[in-house]
């Protein structure tokens, strides 16, 4: 008898659904590699490498060579002592040798083990070892990415040289009434597991509300009404969450993906009873894998005066100012009060989508897989940098779009209807005419989108 004979390949559905079926389920299939591998030439790291990815905080650049992995490259960052910074392949052109053991000099970094020196873009400046006439440095290139320094975040485009896409602007990015607080969190697990957890509004509910106490406000421990939506021609999605709160209030909440891996969030703290209108952007993230079993989430806290919560001295390196964000102190910390790191990470490093059994809450993660298989594919053109597949009057749109971000808060007063299955029906309503009119407004300046998208909520709500 071979070990395949003993193998419960012909267990029935039913033998798996009976109790203690631990034998009939031990089979582990293949995960899904079209959307969770990330390397160089699989289908979800070529659409990564044609978007700008964070790497790196501006202030881990010090004296020193900044070591690390990105979408499978060993890399290493460094600002040298002109102000450039410099993403460069970790290994010297000529050895081998790590050029974290580099030195940063005036321009560029110089190797430690025989001198030679890589400008920011990969030339080869000297060779010192070699002789004057020497030639070598003008026919060796090092791999090198360009770079953009914003607000504190330092980004990398790891894609074709000639494909270069325009650094992302969207309308929270540079307004000046507002701080932007850069940090990052490390994850031990795929990065799919960490981008659609903030499609999954519901697990907070559980994970941060119910299960483990309050790491988020109490406001999130309310079920949801919940709606999907994708944007920017198959480019985004966005969910809308209704709650009610006391006193008549229907709390509506956007929280908006552009992708391949970029996410914009409201607040985690206090929503008040009172009524709120068009309350902005508190986070913004960059889901980035090191490889398919560990990423990095980046991202900026929005600091304002008018905003609630907020807490400096908790943001930074692997430091996010909620809680349930980070890795427990110890094992035992972690088996008590898991938050998101713990349920991402409790999947395996990547999660096996065969052995899902995915419910209505879950609607939301199986429509973003379904988006950014589409993208993979090329099926939805506006998913990419460049466009070309689609018309032009296509690409005019999305271009004046892709500046809104749609992520808000509001409070609205709209009166509870006694019966619960039409207050239930309510809330859908009510959060569907918020997003009209969140869309209506695309047509207009980021100042003037702002005071219409108030005057019409004040309208909508009952005050």
């Amino acid at each position: 008898m071979s070990l395949n004979d003993l193998m419960p390949v012909g267990a029935s559905r039913r033998d798996r659904n009976e109790p203690y079926s631990g034998y009939y389920l031990r089979d582990v299939p293949d995960h899904d590699p079209e959307i969770t591998h990330t390397g160089p030439g699989t289908a979800m790291g070529e659409y990564m490498r044609r978007h700008w990815q964070p790497v790196c905080l501006t202030q881990q650049l010090t004296d020193l060579p900044l070591a690390l992995k990105v979408l499978h490259e060993d890399l290493v960052v460094f600002r040298d002592r002109s102000g450039e910074i410099g993403v460069l392949h970790k290994h010297c052109s000529h050895r081998g040798t790590s050029l974290e053991y580099g030195i940063v000099s005036d321009h560029g970094i110089r190797c430690c083990y025989h001198g030679w020196l890589f400008g920011v873009d990969g030339r080869v400046i000297e060779t010192p070892g070699e002789p004057p006439d020497s030639r070598l440095k003008e026919n060796v290139v090092h791999g090198a990415y360009p770079v953009k320094e914003c607000d504190g975040l330092v980004f990398a485009y790891m894609g074709p040289p000639d494909e270069i896409p325009e650094f992302p602007t969207r309308e929270t990015f540079d307004r000046d009434d507002i701080e932007k607080i850069p940090f990052l969190v490390n994850h031990s697990n795929n990065w799919l597991q960490t981008y659609e957890n903030m499609m999954d509004p519901v697990h907070s509910v559980f994970l941060h509300s119910r299960m483990t106490g309050l790491q988020l406000s109490k406001s999130f421990g309310e079920i949801p009404h919940m709606e999907y939506e994708e944007t920017h021609n198959g480019g985004g999605l966005v969910y809308i969450s209704k709650r009610r709160l006391p006193n008549d209030k229907i709390w509506v909440r956007h929280v908006h993906f552009r992708f391949p891996n970029e996410a914009h969030f409201g607040t985690l703290f206090d929503i008040s009873d009172k009524d709120l209108f068009f309350q902005r952007v508190y986070v913004t993230r960059w889901i980035v894998p090191h490889d398919d079993e560990s990423c990095t989430f980046f991202g900026w806290r929005f600091i304002r005066d008018d905003l609630p919560g907020g807490d400096r001295a908790r943001i930074g390196i692997n430091s996010i100012d909620f809680d349930g964000q980070a890795e427990g102190p110890d094992y035992e910390s972690k088996q008590r009060t898991p938050g998101d790191w713990e349920a991402q990470a409790g999947q395996r490093p990547i999660a096996v989508h065969a052995l899902e059994h995915r419910a209505s809450t879950d609607a939301g993660v199986t429509l973003l897989r379904q988006l950014l298989r589409q993208a993979v594919r090329h099926e939805t053109p506006s998913a990419w940098p460049t466009e070309s597949a689609i018309g032009a009057r296509a690409r005019r749109v999305d271009r004046v779009n892709s500046r809104f971000i749609y992520a808000q808060d509001s409070v609205l007063t709209v009166p509870k209807l006694p019966d619960k299955t039409e207050d239930w029906s309510l809330l859908g309503e009510t959060g569907r005419r918020v997003t009209e009119i969140l869309y209506e407004a695309d047509r207009l300046d980021d100042e003037d989108r702002d005071t219409f998208v108030k005057a019409k909520l004040r309208e909508l709500s009952s005050v």
